[in-house]
């Protein structure tokens, strides 16, 4: 892979020894910013830019920042709920495309399964690793099943889901100034790991599969995508497209 895995603190460990194989990588001690760089220091990993690129390291803290703030308060979360809708019973949903996972940490603590799905590796490894942080406090991330690989490598079956979720990547200049920083975040690390986005095709696949319901999400002044959407939910910046079978 075409960066470098650091292990700052210096000590070798069991995890460590994992993160090297799981990357083929061997780790060294030094940063060198003139490469890109996954840092594991103390248990916790966050990727490095290197300078040319001009960016703040990436790093994954589930229960700080906005989204813990969102997790500490589900209920508030009424977009996504009607988006959703009303039910008796947990669905199991399919996150198409995981990205940082906030959303299908909303939709854990709204009583829901997860099964999300990451195509980076860089991405996926910095998860991975949050999670088992977190699964001895956080009995949701029981529902949750993340995988590393491109949902439209995967087959499904009309039992599979109940709801599919999708959030594509959207031009930056659409997004939110905070929203925009990870997405540049990123676009780099696909980028570095020489994967494509193509919302279109994922569109495609995904509105294939037999589900009851499919939530788009998107910027709120953004094009839909091709095909018929039964209704929308509105909110100040991002709307839900929902296709029903």
């Amino acid at each position: 892979m075409n960066f470098d895995l650091i292990n700052l603190g210096g000590l070798e460990s069991k995890r460590l020894n994992e993160l090297e194989t799981q990357l083929n990588l061997i780790s060294t001690s030094t940063i060198n910013l003139d490469h890109d760089s996954l840092v594991f220091q103390e248990d916790s990993l966050y990727f490095n830019f290197k300078k040319e690129r001009a960016l703040t390291p990436l790093k994954i803290d589930i229960q700080k920042g906005a989204l813990g703030w969102r997790l500490a308060r589900p209920q508030h979360e009424t977009h996504i709920k009607k988006a959703i809708g009303k039910t008796e019973r947990p669905l199991r949903i399919l996150d198409a495309t995981a990205g940082l996972l906030g959303d299908s940490m909303i939709m854990l603590a709204l009583g829901h399964s997860v099964t999300a799905y990451e195509q980076s590796k860089i991405l996926y490894t910095m998860l991975d690793n949050e999670l088992n942080h977190l699964a001895e406090t956080d009995s949701n991330l029981l529902n949750l099943k993340l995988i590393n690989s491109n949902v439209c490598e995967a087959n499904f079956n009309d039992k599979s889901f109940d709801v599919i979720y999708f959030d594509p990547m959207y031009p930056e200049d659409k997004a939110s100034s905070a929203r925009r920083s990870d997405l540049k975040k990123i676009n780099s690390i696909l980028e570095i790991e020489g994967l494509a986005s193509d919302p279109e095709s994922t569109f495609t696949y995904l509105r294939n599969i037999p589900s009851t319901k499919l939530i788009v999400k998107r910027p709120l002044k953004a094009d839909a995508f091709k095909g018929s959407i039964n209704y929308q939910i509105t909110g100040k910046s991002v709307r839900f497209d929902i296709y029903l079978n």
